[in-house]
């Protein structure tokens, strides 16, 4: 968006002291980013508003012609010139000798000379648009196009900075720095906040009311609105005048078009155009005669647009429209796309000689989206999906009303202000307290200076003790200020972010309290990665019936969601095992070995966890931090030891002493229940380690066996505790013993252990290592094997003493057991 200097200037009286450069980073530092603030005209000397005189025909060359321009020198001066449109009459930008220009709009600037061109001298040079760095305000619609001048009131020979009014300054304001900001995409709201900024006054914008106005002929005209759908179009106001001639706009407009990056087109188009600039409001007019349903009768409908139903707007393109779309139609056709653009069957035209003006607020995501669908992005939609207020349609409406009857002298308007408007803006008030105020800025402002801030930017203050109640003005209340922190953020920023100082938390700040569950599934996770090889799933807390139905777990024991993510997977976890073995069967096909852990919450209803909030006496669900692993080989035809081994890895490295029961029956389907031990610590069971059992594997898909484990680690950890808890070097060495045992399949580990260690004070240690089924041992039996540590705290054991009680612990296991010696 381009900014005038003077523009703002009309509206707020800056000191002559004050540079646009201060201004543009006192813009930057609090209200919008000014990219850059360029002084117009300043590349313009030595060029001049020409005339052309006379065209000729090359003689060397058909695609160059010799011109003479007039420039309010003694003499003429021949130019050889290439542009496509110039024709004799017609008023340029000439560039006389010792003028600088761009060829063509590119490069560094280049003097110009005299110079001979095909055998034809040339004298200076007739420029386009983009060689004076005018391209912005003039597009060309070609290369070889000319700036062509002829439709504006300019006197021959004037400097064409002068007759442009080029003696003014453009900020340029980056547009996404200000789309919260619907008050700033006009020079009124940027004047605002320049006055604010520097505790000027800011002048008043009061059109004079229609109905007062000297040229008005009552209800001459019967005009009448109708919205279909309020939600999509607030408010909409329209106006009719006769008695129209359309020409070139003063040159007080044009200039501070040109100077705000529009062309100016007709002193109607130009109007609306100007207030769309002024005022922040696009503005729309018609041809009257051409929306007329009869005489003396307009009809004006906002509606939805019928799916398929074709609009040509004023770039000459015809677009198909939808449903979704909003129009302005009479009682025949669609004359404007709401909010975006008119259409063509309805522009205004040098013969048209009554306008009806629209000055409406429509739906800001309506706009939006019609202009995205269509690709068809316009001044006036940037505008209006902003969320603009709709108070200043009728500012608008005034304001275009009175240029008209100013610049028109024979205007004058015919009908009653139609206005349909069904709106409600949330004002407020807002409660601000001084306190909170200054404690979120981190400084100490005066209550007199946060008043002179707020009403400074148009906010309405009541002022009881030390709490401020503001009430929002229109511009800013749309989708912008509503809470107390916005209104901070207004008073910091005009009060000046470099004004207030950086300062340290003067509040103590204690380390966070050690999170003990946390540190144990980090150390499960570097154990798994680092020291197995495993790698770490992380899978959603959501599953599927499906799945579950597949393992064989009741879905009417898990959480069902009210509103899921995804459809297919509405309930809650109660394992982390399911979602694990879908992730084997989707990556076993590809690879030879998958190793795979998880360390997740799991949901369980029926037991209760933490409140739902602090005050609450909601529970939530209990959810427990459980770890689980998976093994899969297609090499390996029993995994559960692999998981065994890992698992007791694990369990050792967080220094828990646990035992692994190996049990023969299971009541959870997708267990194995030959290949399952529970994993217990002090009699409390907290894990399992199994196999999948095989009729699972094939629901899922599965073509190896599949060893997994999972432990629940918010139990485990008051075990886990015990790692931290030291242990001095034994002064006497161990002596460690492995036995292998056949045994009937019904014998529990955990008695074989227990036995064990009864047998003697000197057994330390027993843990059980490999355990294997097989037709080589018999029906109903298996073989187990265990690692037995010998040691006394008094003295080195001798072998002979160790073979006397190794031999003991062999005979109880025979006679309590019945249990053979594998040789």
């Amino acid at each position: 968006m381009l900014v005038s200097y003077n523009w703002l200037k009309y509206y707020v009286d800056l000191p002559d002291s004050l540079t646009p450069e201060e201004l543009g980073l006192k813009l930057t530092m609090g209200v919008v980013e000014v990219e850059g603030v360029e002084k117009l005209g300043n590349n313009l000397e030595k060029i001049f508003v020409g005339k052309v005189s006379g065209v000729q025909d090359h003689p060397n060359a058909d695609k160059l012609k010799i011109c003479t321009v007039e420039f309010g020198q003694d003499h003429p001066a021949q130019v050889v010139c290439g542009g496509s449109n110039v024709t004799e009459g017609m008023l340029c930008a000439f560039g006389s000798l010792g003028a600088k220009v761009k060829w063509h709009g590119e490069g560094e600037l280049v003097e110009l000379k005299k110079a001979k061109i095909r055998d034809a001298e040339s004298y200076g040079m007739i420029c386009a648009a983009s060689e004076i760095g005018l391209g912005e305000m003039f597009p060309a619609k070609d290369d070889a196009e000319i700036l062509d001048l002829s439709d504006m009131k300019l006197k021959v020979g004037e400097p064409l900075a002068k007759a442009l009014g080029l003696n003014d300054v453009v900020f340029y304001i980056d547009n996404k720095s200000m789309t919260h900001r619907p008050d700033l995409w006009g020079h009124y709201g940027m004047a605002r906040e320049v006055a604010a900024a520097y505790g000027k006054k800011l002048k008043k914008y009061e059109p004079a009311e229609i109905g007062k106005a000297k040229k008005t002929e009552g209800a001459a005209l019967e005009l009448s609105v109708r919205v279909e759908d309020a939600q999509l179009c607030p408010r909409y106001m329209a106006v009719a005048i006769d008695g129209i001639k359309v020409g070139p706009s003063p040159d007080w407009m044009q200039t501070l078009l040109l100077a705000a990056g529009l062309r100016p087109i007709n002193n109607i188009v130009d109007i609306t155009n100007f207030i769309l600039l002024d005022l922040g409001q696009p503005m729309h007019a018609f041809d009257k005669l051409k929306v007329e349903s009869e005489k003396g009768k307009v009809d004006i409908l906002v509606r939805r647009a019928k799916d398929g139903e074709k609009f040509t707007a004023l770039d000459e393109q015809e677009y198909e429209l939808t449903s979704d779309m909003l129009v302005i139609a009479d009682n025949k056709k669609a004359v404007a796309l709401a909010g975006v653009i008119g259409g063509l069957n309805s522009e205004i035209s040098d013969d048209t000689t009554a306008i009806v003006f629209e000055s409406a607020n429509f739906d800001a995501t309506n706009v939006r989206r019609t202009a995205t669908k269509l690709g068809l992005r316009t001044d006036a939609s940037a505008r209006f999906e902003k969320s603009l207020d709709p108070n200043n349609a009728e500012l608008a409406l005034r304001r275009a009303v009175e240029l008209t009857l100013e610049i028109c002298p024979e205007a004058k308007v015919v009908s009653k202000v139609a206005d349909e408007k069904n709106f409600n803006l949330n004002q407020g008030p807002i409660e601000l307290s001084l306190e909170f105020l200054n404690k979120k800025i981190g400084k100490e402002i005066s209550k007199k200076e946060v008043v002179k801030i707020l009403e400074g930017l148009g906010f309405e203050i009541k002022d009881k003790k030390d709490v401020l109640f503001v009430t929002v003005p229109t511009w800013r209340a749309t989708k912008d200020i509503s809470i107390p922190e916005d209104l901070v953020e207004e008073v910091s920023r005009v009060y000046g972010y470099d004004n207030i100082e950086t300062v340290l938390p003067s509040f103590p700040v204690a380390p966070p309290e050690r999170n003990e569950l946390r540190l144990l599934e980090r150390t499960v996770k570097n154990v798994m990665s680092m020291s197995h090889g495993y790698t770490e799933s992380i899978n959603y807390s959501f599953i599927s019936p499906d799945l579950l139905n597949a393992v064989g777990l009741e879905v009417g024991k898990h959480i069902e969601l009210d509103n899921p993510i995804a459809k297919d997977r509405p309930y809650l976890r109660r394992t982390l095992l399911p979602n694990l073995f879908e992730n084997v069967e989707k990556n076993i096909h590809d690879r030879n070995d998958l190793y795979l852990f998880e360390v997740g919450k799991v949901f369980r209803l029926e037991e209760s966890g933490e409140r739902v909030s602090g005050n609450s006496d909601d529970l939530l669900p209990r959810q427990d931090v459980v770890f689980s692993n998976v093994y899969a080989s297609k090499n390996d035809k029993k995994p559960f030891y692999e998981i065994s081994q890992s698992v007791g890895s694990l369990l050792n490295e967080l220094g828990v002493h646990t035992s692994f029961d190996i049990v023969g029956e299971t009541q959870e389907k997708y267990i194995h229940p030959g290949r399952v031990a529970y994993i217990t610590v002090n009699g409390e069971k907290l894990g399992v380690i199994a196999e999948l059992h095989p009729a699972v594997q094939k629901k899922l898909g599965i073509d190896v066996r599949v060893g997994f484990a999972e432990i629940n680690l918010t139990r485990l950890l008051e075990y886990s505790a015990e790692r931290a808890n030291y242990t001095g070097v034994p002064a006497y060495p161990p002596v460690l013993r492995d036995i292998a045992l056949v045994v009937d399949e019904g014998v529990m580990n955990r008695d074989m252990i227990n036995t064990i260690k009864s047998v003697d004070n000197l057994v330390s240690d027993v843990e059980l290592f490999d355990v294997f089924e097989g037709s080589k041992l018999g029906k109903g039996k298996k073989s187990v094997a265990y690692h037995i540590t010998y040691m006394s705290k008094e003295k080195t054991l001798e072998a002979t003493d160790v073979d006397k009680i190794h031999d003991k612990v062999v005979k109880v296991l025979e006679k309590e057991f019945k249990a053979e010696v594998r040789k």
